[in-house]
């Protein structure tokens, strides 16, 4: 009885010295506890560049860069392995239906660091969750895309006779 006894004890203190250690190292998630910081620019001077040349191109569609994949996909079936094949990753820009918000396209601007093996394995992941997804993905080489490429590969993922209400003139036009 007493070894029982003397065990329920140490087991008393354990759970008071873990919940102790714990709430010392970090079980209080309040934000005072950190700084932080403006981070200015969010965007590479290239990144940036290609997104004021998708905003002029693609005036009759939203543009938004830096875009969680999360926000615009979501997986059908019960497996929580599967939401972390995009859970954490972001696309460069998502393209996006006027007025329905609806995700035509995803743009990726593929730099010098694509080229590597890793990036390499995390794009080939990054297009078979669009394309399981039904989103198709434009990739880019150059900041300096001719507005003609742009318009070219907006075109083949809008049919042409899809259209929108613009908010302005409150007027159907085409997407064209």
């Amino acid at each position: 009885m007493k070894a029982l006894f003397g065990l329920a004890l140490f087991m008393a203190l354990v759970f008071i010295v873990l919940g102790a250690m714990k709430t010392k190292r970090g079980g209080d998630r309040s934000s005072k506890r950190y700084q932080f910081s403006r981070k200015a620019p969010f965007m590479r001077d290239d990144e940036i560049h290609l997104y004021e040349r998708l905003v002029v191109g693609l005036r009759n569609a939203h543009v938004f860069p830096q875009v969680a994949m999360s926000s615009f996909v979501q997986h059908k079936g019960k497996e929580y392995g599967a939401r972390s094949l995009f859970s954490q990753k972001y696309v460069d820009y998502l393209v996006c239906e006027r007025g329905t918000m609806r995700p035509l396209y995803v743009i990726e601007l593929d730099g010098a660091s694509h080229g590597s093996v890793r990036a390499k394995k995390r794009d080939e992941q990054k297009n078979q969750v669009l394309e399981s997804a039904g989103i198709p993905i434009k990739r880019y080489t150059s900041k300096d895309v001719d507005f003609k490429v742009i318009l070219l590969d907006f075109a083949s993922v809008v049919r042409p006779a899809e259209s929108v209400m613009d908010p302005v003139s409150r007027s159907v036009v085409n997407l064209m």
